[in-house]
């Protein structure tokens, strides 16, 4: 079981206070489309204002929640979903097939339900009667689909289960389905600051060591104007398939994704250009978006079961992702390690290990520096620490930070640069 500071377990079940989307500057963006939605969502809930929006950079939106006056109307009947599923409705999704255990016969299309998640992971799917386990009610939404369509034998349930309406965080309902395909990607802001600390350039090669689903990879993408040399690794063809998929839907071809273990992506005899592995010396930037133990997602609805074997595991596999950068990044290049998670092993024990270990690399500033500094007691010095940056409710005298960067999810960023180890 994992451990962690009791108020950093309260802000993990606390929703985020907005939603934020990454921006495709190369397909444009239509704000009066966005405003449209908005207005229509008002309507709906009969409000008299529309949220608190803007842009935090041309690229990244940020869209605040709807006011406190807003009053829900009861559902005819209860969805009871799984805590994953849950949390999603709380971050303003729609209900996905999947994700719903049970439902009441009798229901009629349309009809207005009450969206409640299992917490104690008990709710045998396809209930009929009322849950009387421990459940939270996360919105209210639209019936979109029946028991039939949910539960028969045999059927792979698919599409959207409900229309949320309104999700009890009250934030607002706007998926990427309500703009044109491509333009809008619905995307944490730690996650959108990590390829700004990349800071792609046109003709640079780049590589994206762990990169599906693509959206960070397509954001480098498109801070290079489509002109970057962009390699994608991931270690299934099912994953590398969906990065290409979101490549083609954001109008990206610089971008080559290829299916391998990124752990053994140097070789003396690598390719110059195509599939991996790589030459030494050959990148002039890395992203590391490491395997770890996600325990930076917010809101966190039930209680993390993650033994302490399973954590130790990310640990050894990060270091090996992280050596077999080393060995392909040029001298000069810059390598981005990040995750979405809060432990000081997994984040500031790794940049510790990793300055010990490799004395052909040095930290720097993971510019720009949004989120607060690294950890104090962690083994590094305050100049290290304020190099990084770290997301969480922490509060340090190194860095104060902007309330926007506090109220996202647990995620963690922090830059090198190899030098000639003579």
């Amino acid at each position: 079981m994992v451990q962690m500071d009791d108020s950093v377990s309260k802000w993990l079940e606390k929703t985020p206070n907005h939603t934020c989307f990454r921006i495709n500057r190369l397909k444009g963006f239509n704000i009066q489309k966005l405003e449209h939605i908005l207005l229509s969502q008002r309507n709906t809930l009969n409000l008299n204002e529309i949220p608190q929006y803007f842009f935090v950079r041309p690229d990244c939106l940020i869209i605040y929640q709807w006011p406190e006056t807003i009053v829900r109307e009861k559902g005819k009947h209860e969805v009871i979903v799984d805590a994953a599923c849950g949390a999603a409705v709380l971050r303003g999704s729609h209900v996905y097939a999947p994700g719903v255990l049970g439902l009441p016969p009798g229901c009629t299309l349309d009809a207005l339900v009450d969206i409640y998640a299992d917490l104690d992971e008990k709710c045998k799917r396809g209930l009929k009667v009322e849950y009387l386990g421990n459940k939270k009610y996360v919105g209210t939404g639209y019936l979109k689909k029946l028991r039939s369509h949910l539960f028969d034998e045999g059927i792979q349930p698919s599409g959207v289960a409900v229309e949320t309406v309104c999700p009890e965080s009250k934030l607002v309902v706007v998926n990427e389905t309500c703009f044109s395909s491509g333009h809008v990607v619905l995307q944490n802001l730690p996650s959108i600051v990590c390829s700004w600390v990349v800071n792609p350039q046109p003709n640079e090669k780049i590589l994206d060591m762990c990169a599906a689903p693509g959206n960070k990879t397509t954001h480098l993408g498109e801070m290079s104007y489509n002109k970057a040399f962009i390699t994608a690794i991931d270690r299934t063809e099912k994953k590398v398939e969906l990065i290409k998929k979101n490549c083609e839907m954001q109008d990206l071809t610089c971008i080559n994704a290829f299916a391998y273990d990124s752990r053994k992506i140097h070789s003396e005899s690598g390719n110059e250009s195509g599939p991996p592995p790589y030459p030494s010396n050959y990148f002039d930037k890395i992203l590391l978006d490491a395997p770890c133990s996600g325990l930076g997602q917010r809101p966190r609805l039930i209680r993390n079961n993650m033994s302490p074997k399973m954590l130790q595991s990310y640990k050894h596999v990060q270091r090996k992702l992280f050596e077999a950068a080393v060995k392909v990044l040029k001298e000069g290049g810059k390598l981005v390690y990040s995750t979405c998670t809060i432990t000081i092993e997994e984040n500031e024990g790794l940049v510790k290990w990793a300055l010990d270990s490799f004395p052909n690399i040095k930290l720097i500033a993971a510019d720009p520096l949004c989120g607060g500094p690294g950890l104090a007691n962690s083994g590094l010095t305050d100049t290290e620490r304020a190099m990084m940056q770290r997301f969480g409710p922490q509060e340090d005298p190194l860095r104060p930070v902007d309330s926007i960067y506090k109220n996202s999810i647990g995620f963690f960023i922090a830059a090198f640069e190899k030098h000639d180890n003579n």
